[in-house]
């Protein structure tokens, strides 16, 4: 697909602080715009209004509990109308896109970037919806997946053709539009990688068993994976001994061993460790939310990337469950 497919496109906002308030870059029908943004306040993209949420954030707790529903799903891979129609479908928005789960929880793990061409619609929206469900008393976590890493490192190869267009408009590499001094790229450099709700620990791809030979806790998992999270922004330009591990082909956001027989002795070890009944991950597709193992690995990939249709995971005080693109649900196990 060429370029002139996307001549007249919409995208961005991309927000940098400045000493004005922000300043934004979008593209309008294919022209770049730049303006200053000086309240937090939805703007106007493209004639539409976009909620928007500039305030900067702290690194979020590892672990939480209590007795509120939980929903999960992953891999949206800028599928945003599909995320969207889900998601009201299953009564966690309203059809104005306000959030209306209450107390609920909803993770997100990982993988937003790529593929599709819908990407910063989702970050925005989902960077706004976490301000939002904080106001019920709710919380939304999007943890990082291994297309979130890629990007922030430069690895561009899975990007859809309409972004390529998108930094050559802006004058730099893509990556570059999430750099640290980016709304955006301070909001994922702020992300987990991983997170316990009650016994359900959460992320994008799954856990080695070579894990287990480092004394290391869910908690410093998150610290450490983010302190090197980009590499060429290291003091030292190198990723420690533990940080590639995290962040290699046996770490979280890249293991799929879950969904292997042969790695099926090492869940007892793993889960013991965490304290955990369950790991909940995405980044290994099915074509709906599946559960392997006496329920031991929920797989929340249900290839909402191929933007046909998509499911949920709920979890309640009866059980755990599947919900489709019409809020129909349908009984993975109960509690």
């Amino acid at each position: 697909m060429s370029f002139t497919a996307f001549a007249g496109f919409n995208d961005g906002p991309y927000i940098y602080p400045d000493k004005n308030g922000y300043r934004a870059d979008l593209i309008c029908q294919g022209k770049k715009r730049t303006f200053v943004i000086k309240e937090h306040k939805a703007i106007d993209f493209c004639g539409r209004s976009m909620k928007l949420n500039l305030v900067s954030n702290a690194p979020t707790e590892t672990v939480y509990s209590g007795a509120f529903p939980v929903v999960a799903l992953s891999d949206i891979h800028g599928q945003h109308a599909l995320m969207m129609q889900l998601l009201k479908a299953n009564k966690i928005i309203d059809q104005n896109g306000n959030w209306i789960f209450g107390k609920g929880h909803l993770v997100i793990t990982g993988d937003i970037f790529d593929r599709g061409s819908q990407v910063t619609e989702s970050l925005w929206y989902i960077k706004w919806l976490e301000n939002e469900a904080a106001k019920f008393g709710g919380a939304v976590h999007f943890l990082l997946g291994n297309h979130e890493v890629m990007v922030l490192n430069g690895d561009l190869r899975y990007l859809h053709k309409k972004y390529e267009q998108t930094a050559s408009l802006m004058n730099k590499p893509f990556d570059q539009l999430f750099s640290k001094d980016s709304v955006l790229g301070q909001w994922l450099r702020s992300k987990n990688v991983v997170i316990k709700i009650n016994n359900n620990v959460f992320l994008h791809g799954g856990f080695h068993h070579e894990t287990l030979k480092y004394d290391i806790g869910l908690k410093d998992i998150n610290k450490i994976f983010r302190e090197e999270l980009v590499e060429q922004e290291l003091s030292s330009k190198k990723r420690s001994e533990l940080g590639q591990f995290l962040h290699g082909r046996k770490g979280p956001i890249w293991h799929r061993g879950f969904f292997s027989e042969e790695q099926k002795a090492q869940l007892a070890p793993l889960l013991a460790r965490f304290s955990a009944s369950r790991f909940i991950v995405g980044h290994t597709s099915h074509k709906t939310v599946i559960s392997r193992y006496n329920g031991k690995v929920i797989g929340v990939d249900s290839s909402i990337k191929l933007g046909h249709k998509g499911e949920l995971l709920f979890i309640e005080e009866d059980g755990y469950w599947r919900a489709d693109m019409q809020g129909k649900r349908t009984p993975l196990f109960a509690k």
